[in-house]
C-alpha cells in the first residue's frame, strides 16, 4: 500500500500535546501532518513560491479524511502523496499516513482548484503546469492504485 503513494513527505513524531483525552492523536493533527508534510509534493506539482509570486495559487474545494488506525504518543507518522487526476482547473490528489511498521493509519483526498489571486477566481493552469501534473499522475499510476475506493473525483 505504501508504494501506491510514491512521493514522501516529512515524517513527524506524535507528541503528548497532539494527543487527546482518548490517549491517541487528535483528528486535527492528522490534517496538520498531511499539510505540513506536503511542501515538497506541492513544489513538485509546480506550486512554488515563484509560481505564487506570479499571482496564482490553489484552494481546496473538498477534502475527505479516513481515520483507520490510532496513532499514539511517540509513534512516527510517515505521510506519502500522489496525484489521481488533473483537469485544466482542477487537481485530485491524495495522501496517506503510515506508521513505522508500514500500517496505514489515515488517508486524505483533496480536490484543488487553480486560482488567479488577482481576481480570486478559478482559472485554467498554463500548459506547462498541466503537463507537469499529468506526469505526476502517470508516475503515481505506474506504482499502482490504492486498494480502496476513492470518495472524490473531478469531471
Amino acid at each position: 500500500m505504501e508504494n501506491s503513494y510514491p512521493y514522501l513527505g516529512e515524517k513527524i513524531q506524535v507528541t503528548q500535546d497532539m494527543c487527546d483525552l482518548n490517549g491517541h492523536m487528535n483528528v486535527v493533527f492528522y490534517v496538520h501532518i498531511f499539510e505540513h508534510g506536503s511542501l515538497d509534493f506541492y513544489n513538485n506539482m509546480g506550486f512554488s513560491s515563484e509560481y505564487f509570486s506570479e499571482g496564482f495559487s490553489n484552494f481546496t474545494l473538498e477534502m475527505n479524511v479516513k481515520y483507520l488506525k490510532e496513532m499514539k504518543k511517540d509513534e512516527m507518522a510517515l505521510p506519502r502523496y500522489r496525484v489521481f487526476d488533473v483537469k485544466p482547473k482542477l487537481i485530485h490528489c491524495g495522501a496517506a499516513i503510515f506508521n513505522e511498521s508500514g500500517e496505514l493509519c489515515a488517508t486524505q483526498e483533496n480536490v484543488l482548484v487553480h486560482v488567479d489571486m488577482g481576481t480570486r477566481k478559478s482559472c485554467e493552469m498554463n500548459e506547462k503546469m498541466i503537463n507537469r501534473i499529468r506526469n505526476l499522475v502517470d508516475e503515481s499510476n505506474e506504482v499502482g492504485q490504492p486498494d480502496f475506493d476513492l470518495r472524490l473525483s473531478i469531471r
